[in-house]
């Protein structure tokens, strides 16, 4: 029966008789017959007809006469297929294929041909098809095979049964597929007890979850392990071994958040159970270390209760001042008082006065703080009495006060730390009670007064930003820089790109500064926009998509032993280390990949970077690896991993090995055809899609938003209604063929509309049309510098920086196409 309410169209063409099969393929032979008669269990839409050395991916084309495709030789067939199987081109993969087995039913590539097209029933989603072609697949092996696609096909044929609900026939698989002893064997007994659990095998599956928890598997998967024995345990009514089994978790819980959800869980059974300390320990734990948990509160509650659990009143009033219970509070700061002396007593002095202020008390608030400023000045608490003072005074609604309340701290204790910080918020108040021009001053004053602190980068560059929109560029350029020569970096390079914006640009200096910008970020915003200025956009010679050399990855190598304290380690002539190769979380993400489990392979690998976080060297290792094996955003982040603890802490002069793996081509071919077909630089396009997804192709937003390009459904709707695809459907989205192709549709669209500005079409992509024709004033952008400074949204503009930013990058190491 078919697995899809809307039959996919038959293949155009007339097909000519198939070539007979060798027995162990019988069962291809007989899907083949039901795809030929659109019947049953597979069917290939016409996009699959493309040739990923065609034209574009998705492409609505004629489907290539069988013989054709079975003149090309077998392991032309393999790799065309592997190479669209990669792309997520699934239905052209199996074409491939299916010529290959038609054509080369006795070649040495039949063997994998048989398994990918099995295997492409499963990526399409269509898994009952793909559990009856394993089945024969695994039939027709030689007793004894327990190779790589062997143990791949039996994983599948229980992801299969799991997904058709045949839940007995799912735990028998697993059991085979463990018995082979691959590094996957804790993630088949994991699923093999969601299996057991739905039998209503509750020990047996508790047993399986027990034995994975005790496993070395990423802590992730562990605690959810350990979780599910607890539940099933509990429904057995063992509950004294759910309660030992909390005790293993709470060792491995680490997350704060989870931690106390943890904590209170097992407080709760340990007081069911008569382990009446054990409760005490662990609710006591969750007020002092978490006071601003969920379960805190409850916690606080329950421990107060109890006659045999002292409680600490500073510890209680911490709680209730997190969950904002201000008059509750109170008490407990009284008593916390009474005990303590010297400083302590003053600041949980200060910590009341707060409480009292957040109750709405702000006259007892303003008596406390300012006694406490008086008493002790110069003290910690007293200096920072003095700050909630004059703050205390704006909140209570007097502006004028409290400006010239941080005005006067900073007379007062200009050596204080907190004087820049002061100084902002006068300038600040002054913004909101619309004195803009007062602002200014303020921010300038601050910038002068404290030119190398974090307060006056902002000051300084707004100060400069508002005199330039004025008109007043000399002033706008003395502020800008002043911060230039106290900055480096990001900072320097924003100081110096608008510093040069105040010349006219056949001054020396406006070249000049140009030039200091790009030096002082060049993967920034202000360094592209820079280049762009001068007309000289640096750029590579390197193609897209080409492999790095070994004389690069050697470079990259000495340059890491260079300052690592580190021999070099070089991979070309020596291989992989057993320690990096044969590790159990790296091995473990490969073998998940191959499964297609994408989030437990991603879990696995960065399981390795948490590992090796300070060894460069391995850090490295590991992102070579993970490029060998096509996890393109592991690669990326461990280069960044190890390029942030070099000596420039950045990755701008890191060599062009570790650049390149930070700033990846994957998936090359069908993003140079996406790019041309929409008429885009696909340098862009890589850009943007680093942005979006770090290229990762199984990327969710929080909002909702899929895949590399992160295109949101109801979107991408639209998109396959304008690219012609009726059947497309929303997990397509993790598919690179359909994302890339989508997103170029989007982005393309957009810079269409306006005009061809590229920051407009990127503020669009992320903010929505409309508001990128809002910040343009129409579909035409008369200067992009001043159209990406006016963005409203702090995302977006952000977004439109660092894609731009990336877009340099991405120009100077890689040729124009």
């Amino acid at each position: 029966k078919s697995q899809h309410p809307n039959r996919k169209a038959p293949l155009h063409g007339t097909m000519p008789p198939m070539r007979r099969l060798p027995a162990r393929y019988g069962w291809l032979a007989a899907l083949l017959a039901l795809t030929l008669t659109g019947c049953d269990i597979v069917s290939f839409s016409s996009e699959a007809t493309t040739s990923t050395a065609g034209p574009a991916v998705g492409a609505t084309a004629a489907a290539p006469a069988t013989p054709a495709l079975g003149a090309l030789p077998a392991a032309e067939l393999l790799r065309r297929a592997m190479r669209a199987r990669e792309l997520g081109d699934y239905d052209a993969a199996a074409l491939d294929l299916r010529a290959l087995l038609d054509a080369h039913p006795q070649a040495a590539e039949a063997r994998p041909a048989s398994f990918y097209l099995a295997e492409s029933f499963a990526l399409r989603g269509r898994w009952t098809s793909a559990a009856e072609a394993l089945q024969s697949f695994l039939a027709g092996e030689p007793p004894g095979t327990s190779d790589d696609l062997h143990a791949r096909g039996l994983f599948l044929l229980a992801r299969g049964h799991e997904q058709a609900g045949a839940w007995a026939d799912a735990v028998a698989a697993y059991e085979r597929y463990r018995a082979l002893k691959t590094p996957l064997e804790p993630y088949a007994r994991l699923r093999q007890a969601a299996q057991q659990a739905a039998l209503g095998q509750a020990a047996e599956a508790a047993a399986s979850y027990e034995a994975v928890a005790g496993g070395e598997i990423v802590p992730g998967e562990r605690a959810g392990a350990y979780e599910k024995a607890i539940a099933l345990r509990t429904q057995l009514g063992q509950k004294d071994a759910a309660l030992a089994l909390y005790r293993r978790l709470i060792g491995l819980a680490t997350d704060p958040g989870y931690r106390a959800r943890i904590l209170r869980e097992a407080a709760g059974l340990a007081a069911e159970q008569g382990a009446a300390d054990d409760a005490r320990a662990w609710l006591r734990e969750i007020a002092e270390r978490a006071p601003g948990a969920p379960q805190a509160l409850e916690a606080l509650d329950l421990l107060q209760a109890d006659p045999q659990a002292a409680v600490d009143p500073l510890v209680a009033a911490r709680v209730y001042t997190a969950h904002e219970q201000w008059s509750a509070a109170l008490p407990h700061y009284d008593a916390a008082i009474a005990a303590a002396a010297g400083d302590d007593a003053l600041e949980l002095r200060r910590q009341r006065a707060l409480a009292q202020r957040g109750a709405g008390d702000f006259a007892a608030a303003l008596e406390q703080l300012a006694a406490i400023g008086a008493e002790s000045p110069d003290s910690p608490p007293g200096r920072q009495a003095q700050l909630d003072w004059i703050q205390t005074r704006g909140q209570s609604g007097d502006s004028q006060a409290a400006i010239e309340g941080y005005r006067e701290f900073a007379d007062a204790y200009p050596g204080d730390e907190r004087a820049p910080e002061a100084l902002g918020r006068a300038a600040t108040l002054l913004a909101r009670a619309g004195d803009a021009a007062g602002a200014t001053q303020q921010q300038l004053d601050l910038g002068r007064r404290y030119p190398a602190s974090e307060q006056a980068h902002d000051a300084l560059y707004d100060a400069g930003w508002a005199l330039f929109q004025a008109d007043r560029k000399a002033e706008a350029r003395a502020a800008w820089d002043t911060l230039r020569q106290n900055t480096a970096g990001l900072a320097a390079a924003q100081a110096s790109f608008w510093a040069a914006r105040t010349y006219d640009p056949q001054a020396p200096e406006y070249a000049q500064l140009l030039d200091a910008a790009i030096a002082a970020a060049p993967d920034s915003y202000y360094a592209a926009r820079a280049a762009d200025l001068r007309d000289h956009p640096h750029t590579g010679s390197v193609p897209p998509g080409a492999p790095i050399d070994g004389a690069a990855w050697r470079q990259a190598e000495d340059w890491i032993a260079s300052w690592a304290g580190q021999p070099a380690y070089h991979v070309e002539e020596r291989g992989y280390p057993p320690e990096v190769a044969q590790a159990g979380p790296v091995q473990r993400a490969i073998a998940l990949q191959e499964v297609g489990l994408q989030p437990e392979a991603i879990a696995e690998w960065n399981a390795a970077r948490a590992a090796w976080a300070d060894d460069p060297g391995k850090l490295y290792l590991l992102a070579r690896v993970a490029s060998d094996h096509g996890a393109t955003y592991i690669a990326l982040k461990a280069a960044e991993d190890v390029a942030k603890r070099s000596p420039d802490r950045g990755f701008a002069r890191a060599p062009e090995a570790l650049r390149r793996l930070i700033f990846p081509t994957p998936y090359s071919e069908l993003l140079l055809a996406a790019a041309h077909e929409r008429g885009l630089d696909p340098l862009a396009l890589y850009a943007m899609l680093r942005q979006e997804s770090l290229f990762n192709p199984g990327a969710t937003s929080g909002a909702g938003a899929l895949g590399l390009a992160q295109v949101m459904p109801a979107t991408a709707q639209g998109i396959a209604q304008n690219l012609q695809q009726p059947e497309f459907a929303e997990a397509d989205l993790y598919r690179p063929a359909v994302s890339i192709r989508f997103g170029a549709f989007y982005l393309g669209r957009q810079l269409a509309a306006m005009n061809g500005s590229l920051p407009a079409a990127l503020a669009a992509y992320n903010g929505g049309p409309g508001n990128a024709e809002r910040w343009a004033g129409g579909d035409t952008v008369a200067d992009p510098d001043l159209f990406a400074e006016g963005i409203d949204f702090g995302e977006t503009r952000n977004y439109v920086k660092l894609v731009y930013g990336y877009y340099g990058a991405y120009r100077r190491l890689y040729a124009a196409q």
